[in-house]
């Protein structure tokens, strides 16, 4: 498939900011796309071009970039990079430097779908001495099959800077409408999977007897359950009447899959991290009693393996971020494991049964040791039980506690009101950095105030809801700074415009209606709790959940 056809695509969707009109230009070009090509093509249409828990990584910046466009188009390195700083944008110089570009060949190869992906992919597992000339060797022999206009879309795909406003619920609604299928089908089937490109191939072959099929798979993650935050105890058990409390973690959720001796781990934003915990394999590997079971559990970093005491996340995330010298941080940043729920096992999922069953079969299945256990439960209707058991979490340093529905099936990928979490803390929100300012005086070498973006679920689209610049001591404004340079893709003046990837933990005063911020709200002396490693992009909070607390504010000011 040539790629040409897919940059017409992309121009299309750049001019609209519909979402039908987004929805139908998808829908219509998924309609002629060949089975397997799907996925590559929905990914590419998401400006990714591997899954979200995918491990592989391009790892190209605007350096090697422009090396490239150097190397392809005969104009020195200086004039390339003189022309970014001025257009401010990868993509347009590709397309304005490579017009001129010396030709090589005399029929011209096309340059297609497949070529991109394959060199790509190429890409990934280049590393050691000599890897960034043969980067620049594979993204040069795109560059110079590719014609001016294509070329512009290449770069932007390789930078990670394609974003073309076409989130998650565009491509579920395209693909339902391609193929004739329900949305919701296709959205479950995404739960399941977290690869709306394979739901799109298994809808296309199948449809929805095939999406109806779709199971879990020992080393394929799901998109996890969610829990809704409430105000107190008494509130919850009102509804719940009975319900399991749990204690409420500091750490990061895992999925623990294994099949035999595979073992794999996968954080909340789908990230595998198997390698950076070997101990943690090797407790799944001896203590899950069956061949294969997928579950869930708290991670969390503890002082030592003889003071179990909770350490700060800070710490956890270290290690979760950490490629080189793991045994080293095995020693220094002990871990434990608090399971607390268990949704495959034998071939059989368990999402359709009830919580009080799942809790049975996980019980069953694991044989507990110190830092390999079942997380601490409580089931009662009782308030002044449910309250000391609550106390008893924040005494022993933990966060507060989770209630739980006794009854209830697991929902991947929603909050659904089956589960609670309780924290003495006002509700924070998860937000991605998108921008920032340089400092002034002795902060003038830092980027000293950081604009926040929701997402539009949707879309995809980052919706800026105000700026950060308290909260963080010198030491942070310096880490941080070190942290967004390499995502900093357009610099006017002070003002600094960044890649998307990096999710804070903020704390507020209030939310406000405001004109100013693309969200429609801004929120008032917004501060930094912490950075989240544990989520990625998609895992950060949506205008909807802003709107939720709004109207849970006034509900509150109401009683």
């Amino acid at each position: 498939m040539n790629f040409s056809e897919l940059t017409k695509v992309f121009k299309k969707l750049e001019k609209t900011s519909s979402r039908l009109e987004m929805t139908d230009i998808v829908s219509e070009f998924l309609k002629d796309i060949p089975e397997n090509l799907l996925p590559t093509v929905i990914l590419f249409l998401k400006g990714s071009t591997f899954p979200s828990w995918s491990e592989k990584e391009i790892g190209i910046g605007s350096k090697l970039m422009i090396q490239a466009l150097s190397s392809v188009s005969g104009m020195t390195e200086k004039s390339v990079e003189d022309i970014l700083r001025e257009r401010g944008d990868s993509g347009i110089v590709a397309e304005q430097v490579l017009v001129k570009k010396p030709q090589t060949t005399l029929f011209k190869e096309k340059l297609t779908v497949e070529k991109v992906y394959d060199n790509l992919d190429k890409m990934v597992d280049l590393t050691g001495k000599g890897s960034q000339e043969k980067k620049i060797g594979y993204i040069s022999e795109l560059l110079s099959i590719a014609d001016p206009g294509d070329s512009k879309y290449v770069v932007r795909l390789i930078l990670g800077e394609l974003r073309l406003g076409v989130g998650d619920g565009i491509i579920r609604d395209a693909i339902a409408k391609s193929f004739n299928v329900d949305s919701k089908l296709v959205e479950n089937a995404y739960y399941l999977t977290s690869d709306l490109g394979e739901v799109a191939r298994i809808a296309k072959k199948e449809g929805s007897t095939g999406l109806n099929k779709i199971n879990l798979i020992p080393g394929h993650p799901i998109m996890v359950m969610l829990a809704q935050k409430a105000a107190n105890i008494e509130e919850i058990l009102s509804e719940f009447k009975t319900a399991a409390f749990e204690i409420k973690y500091d750490g990061a959720r895992l999925q623990i899959h294994k099949k035999n001796d595979m073992i794999e781990l996968f954080t909340r934003r789908l990230e595998n991290v198997t390698k950076q915990f070997p101990e943690v394999v090797k407790m799944a590997r001896e203590n899950i009693k069956t061949k294969e079971a997928i579950v869930e559990g708290e991670m969390v970093a503890i002082r030592s393996l003889s003071d179990r005491r909770p350490r700060p996340f800070q710490d956890l995330s270290r290690r979760i971020k950490r490629k080189y010298d793991i045994d080293e941080t095995v020693k220094s940043i002990p871990v434990e494991l608090n399971l607390f729920d268990i949704i495959y096992i034998e071939g059989k999922s368990l999402l359709s049964e009830k919580f009080k069953d799942r809790r049975k079969i996980l019980e069953e299945t694991i044989s507990a040791t110190d830092t390999f256990m079942l997380s601490k439960q409580l089931v009662t209707d009782d308030l002044e039980q449910a309250k000391e058991f609550y106390q008893k979490a924040l005494d022993l340093g933990h966060e507060g506690v989770m209630v739980k529905n006794l009854d209830a099936h697991y929902r991947p990928g929603s909050r659904v009101g089956y589960m609670y979490k309780i924290k003495p803390v006002m509700e924070t929100l998860d937000l991605v950095i998108t921008g920032a300012t340089w400092g002034e005086g002795r902060r003038a070498h830092w980027m000293a105030s950081f604009l926040l973006s929701v997402i539009d679920k949707e879309t995809g689209e980052f919706l800026n809801i105000g700026r950060m610049g308290t909260g963080l001591t010198d030491e942070q404004f310096k880490d941080m700074t070190e942290r967004l340079k390499p995502l900093i893709t357009k610099e006017t003046g002070k003002e600094i415009e960044l890649k998307p990837e990096i999710v804070v933990e903020v704390a507020y005063e209030e939310i406000q209606k405001s004109p100013t911020y693309s969200s429609g709200y801004a929120l008032r002396f917004p501060r930094l709790v912490r950075i989240r490693e544990d989520k990625g992009v998609n895992d950060a909070d949506t205008v909807d959940r802003v709107q939720e607390l709004i109207s849970k504010s006034a509900e509150d000011k109401d009683l």
